[in-house]
């Protein structure tokens, strides 16, 4: 058996007096308890500094308070930053972001810290999750089905492709992520176009290997309140969706490989620069598929040539047929 790491819980707070208590409590009650918890508050209004009070005073480890000076704005800059000066803040040797409203199972931190431990090659886990109304009542449905991670996507997961199926969309919560500490100095900061969950998800399958549990370890709590978080979508949802120009989305996936190629280009390993080329390529693609022209039978001329590329790097021939029926 591998030798026990020692854990470091980083969670952040902003008015999260409804279900705060619920969190702290099912982490005072992990099988495996962290080493640490660092808490960052984002200058609370209610009574969340109180109930965290509280909780270090009784908690059975260490938990450390700070309170930011200042809020640190808006979406999504403001709670990615606020997670990366918490994350900063660990000293454990494995790091489990947490969100200040969902509920983690017993035997979370055990599981995780399990897999990671015995396989010193592996950078990070990533979990599915239970769905939860806001009275935390199960709805039946998983996180990994909100966000469809298909069956094939799983499998890819696990047999370490990760990066291809995390890139140019979130599929992932850093609430249901442990990673190896000594990420840190490469994933951080976060770029300026990248929420912190999706940048967490994609930058440890980039620096390293990202496995894949099935097993939920969190009930994850959807509720209005909440500032980033999944939903089931209808068939109408899917069908505006695809007929929706994909120019914002694009042009945003833009920035975001370009700051992804950057970090990628400043690591001197060969795990990192066989996943350049991947991003390179997709970067490239992009911008062709950005450039194409409104005539739609220009545009098949130049879809056509690519198709190999369109497999590659995006959806095939979902993507193949939105950019020759939809205008960009």
């Amino acid at each position: 058996m591998a030798s026990p790491k020692s854990i470091s819980v980083a969670m952040c707070t902003f008015n999260g007096q409804r279900f705060l208590g619920q969190q702290l409590a099912s982490i005072a009650s992990q099988s495996r308890p962290p080493t640490e918890v660092i808490i960052r508050d984002d200058c609370s209004t209610d009574s969340t500094v109180e109930i965290i009070n509280r909780f270090v005073a009784t908690a059975p480890f260490p938990v450390k308070l700070t309170i930011n000076e200042k809020n640190l704005g808006s979406l999504p800059k403001g709670i990615t930053r606020n997670f990366e000066l918490a994350t900063l803040q660990c000293s454990g040797q494995l790091i489990a972001p947490c969100d200040q409203d969902d509920i983690w199972f017993p035997s979370k931190l055990s599981r995780m810290a399990e897999i990671l431990e015995n396989d010193d090659n592996l950078g990070g886990v990533l979990s599915d999750a239970q769905l939860v109304n806001e009275d935390g009542k199960p709805t039946g449905g998983l996180l990994s089905e909100a966000r469809n991670l298909t069956r094939g996507d799983q499998r890819r997961l696990r047999s370490g492709e990760a990066l291809p199926i995390l890139l140019g969309t979130s599929k992932t919560y850093g609430c249901t992520i442990m990673f190896d500490a000594r990420l840190v100095g490469k994933l951080f900061p976060v770029p300026e176009h990248w929420w912190f969950d999706e940048w967490l998800g994609c930058a440890v399958s980039a620096l390293s290997r990202l496995e894949f549990h099935p097993e939920p370890l969190i009930s994850y709590r959807v509720h209005p309140a909440q500032s980033h978080g999944p939903r089931r979508l209808t068939m109408f949802d899917r069908l505006q969706a695809w007929t929706k120009p994909a120019t914002a989305a694009l042009e945003l996936e833009e920035l975001q490989l370009a700051e992804f190629c950057v970090r990628m280009e400043s690591q001197n390993d060969s795990h990192s620069k066989q996943n350049l080329d991947f991003v390179s390529g997709r970067l490239n693609l992009l911008r062709k598929r950005l450039e194409l022209p409104r005539n739609h039978l220009l545009r098949a001329k130049r879809i056509l040539p690519e198709i190999r590329n369109y497999c590659r790097y995006f959806n095939g021939w979902r993507s193949i047929i939105k950019d020759l029926t939809v205008s960009i």
